[in-house]
């Protein structure tokens, strides 16, 4: 598949975002909170998949993984919504890291074995 921006699909209807995030790092530590956040089970599977890839993948090489929470949780809350956050995120991440983004997308969200209404939704 040559074009992997589509593991990431945006909602053109939706109105252009207004946050813009532009360090893939913390782009890429964003979407990997919105599919951590979109899981309705919250258990500590999906808590520890999210926490190993922040501290072992070489994107976040040099960043703290406490403080790109942080940021991740705080431009959450900006974006408004799992998808909004992704959509706002996506730009900032070049193309040659969103499929292994997305395998690691997938380790969070199944985590726990079970894919929710909400995860399927982020997908």
């Amino acid at each position: 598949m040559s074009n992997t921006h589509n593991f990431f699909p945006t909602n053109p209807s939706a109105a252009a975002p207004t946050l813009h995030i532009t360090d893939e790092a913390e782009a890429c530590a964003a979407v990997l909170l919105a599919c951590r956040r979109a899981d309705e089970i919250n258990g500590s599977g999906g808590n520890a998949a999210f926490l190993s890839t922040l501290k072992s993948r070489n994107i976040f090489i040099g960043y703290d993984p406490q403080v790109l929470i942080e940021r991740a949780g705080q431009y959450y809350e900006q974006a408004g919504s799992s998808a909004a956050l992704i959509d706002s995120a996506i730009g900032a991440i070049r193309e040659q890291t969103r499929l292994p983004l997305f395998y690691h997308c997938l380790d969070v969200i199944l985590a726990d074995g079970v894919v929710t209404p909400q995860e399927h939704k982020v997908f």
